[in-house]
């Protein structure tokens, strides 16, 4: 399992990227994402006919050398940036917490897209569950019943669990090739989650003039309190996929792509149970046999459909307009509450959620330079852009998350 060094790892790739000139394109596939001439930056940085360094302007190479003719060696994107929730398909996997930072490294060459994605939670995270993650933790439990001297006693349990970490590293390879219009992307990527969180309870007995037995340990009246208790740690997926889209449209990609899970494993707890006694004075107390919450996680290895498009309009030499519209159906790859085990929820299979949202590329500057050899010279570009997106579950929302979801940030890029 995961744990610091993967927390450490994480900082590790931001350092990283910091001393380094990295780019090419967002999310698991690589597609281009600098829409701009190299003459449309705010400021470029370039050798002028003579050779001399150019701040502002137009970027000029040099007379003698025809850049454009020769190959790009390979392709680089990276971006690093803040977003207030970590929002995963429509799930809010860091509800209530102060945000998250992320970064994102990739490299194409030959077709092939190796990347890196990696992204850390600010603050504490809390659901009203016995876990927090797309794979487990129902709501609370009403209804739980038992009997004394005939009498049935409810007993209402409301848990809530408390995400005090969670780092999460994706690894992920893709190849592209092209069948007339159509561009096809196989990929695997895998998923390396490091979390720690804890889960209390509340057990109400809602039967009038029953209370808990003063002498067990957290009782107070009608309400018992338990924990902490560990819940869903540190997991592990590992999912390809095929994708199928085209850019043949002006201002518009569309794609679509079915993921497949193909291995999933994680701690949780096993099956622990003790005794506490309810108690209505005079009648003699009674024993419940007491099941703390266990095998939450969904193992099933199931898979979604996701439907995407993409579009990127001008605005002005350095500024475009780049919205996007998602939907997406599940086939037993995540859960929604319900169902009969009470702690973990069932698989769900169906429509899952829509998504919609707009990013604003701001074009900072354009770093020039030649090349005396067979390979393009340096062609960086530097953007700015905040973001900010909505989605509605169409499912029940899993504890944490809105029916009605926001959120947003802001990302640096760098293309080379």
């Amino acid at each position: 399992m995961l744990k610091n060094p993967v927390k450490n790892s994480f900082w590790i790739a931001v350092t990283l990227f910091c001393a380094t000139q990295m780019s090419f394109a967002q999310g698991v596939d690589a597609t281009p994402q600098n829409p701009f001439p190299a003459g449309s930056a705010l400021l470029n940085i370039g050798p002028d006919a003579d050779g001399h360094l150019t701040l502002g302007g137009e970027y000029k190479q040099p007379k003698n050398v025809i850049e454009q003719e020769k190959p790009v060696f390979w392709t680089w994107y990276t971006d690093i940036g803040y977003e207030s929730e970590y929002n995963f398909r429509g799930t809010n996997l860091t509800p209530d917490a102060d945000g998250a930072g992320f970064f994102d490294i990739q490299v194409t060459k030959w077709n092939f897209t190796l990347g890196l994605f990696g992204i850390h939670q600010f603050g504490n995270a809390d659901a009203n569950s016995w876990s927090v993650g797309e794979s487990g933790g129902s709501s609370a439990v009403n209804g739980s019943a038992i009997f004394a001297a005939g009498i049935p006693v409810e007993i209402l349990r409301f848990p809530k669990t408390t995400q005090n970490r969670f780092n999460e590293l994706d690894v992920f390879l893709s190849y592209k090739f092209s069948l007339g219009p159509i561009d096809v992307t196989i990929g695997d990527i895998a998923f390396f989650i490091d979390r720690k969180a804890s889960t209390i309870e509340r057990d109400f007995i809602a039967t009038p003039g029953f209370i808990w037995n003063p002498g067990i340990p957290g009782s107070n009246g009608r309400n018992l309190f338990l924990g902490p208790e560990q819940t869903v740690q540190d997991e592990e997926f590992d999912r390809i996929y095929v994708r199928l889209s085209t850019t043949k449209i002006k201002y518009i990609v569309p794609q679509i792509t079915y993921y497949q899970t193909v291995f999933s494993d994680g701690s949780q707890p096993e099956n622990k149970k003790f005794v506490v006694t309810p108690a209505n004075p005079p009648t003699p107390s009674f024993v419940l046999p007491y099941v703390l919450p266990y095998n939450e996680r969904n193992k099933a290895l199931g898979g979604y459909l996701e439907g995407r498009i993409t579009g990127r309009f001008p605005i002005t030499r350095w500024m475009d307009f780049s919205p996007y519209g998602v939907v997406s159906v599940s086939f037993r790859d995540r859960v929604e509450p319900g169902g009969s085990w009470p702690f973990g929820a069932h698989p769900l299979t169906g429509w899952n959620h829509v998504e919609t949202g707009a990013s604003l590329p701001i074009h900072l500057a354009h770093l020039g330079g030649f090349s005396s050899g067979p390979w393009a010279p340096p062609d960086a570009d530097l953007y700015f852009t905040p973001f900010g997106a909505f989605a509605y579950h169409i499912s029940n929302p899993p504890p944490g998350t809105d029916r009605d979801e926001w959120w947003g940030g802001a990302r640096f890029e760098v293309t080379f």
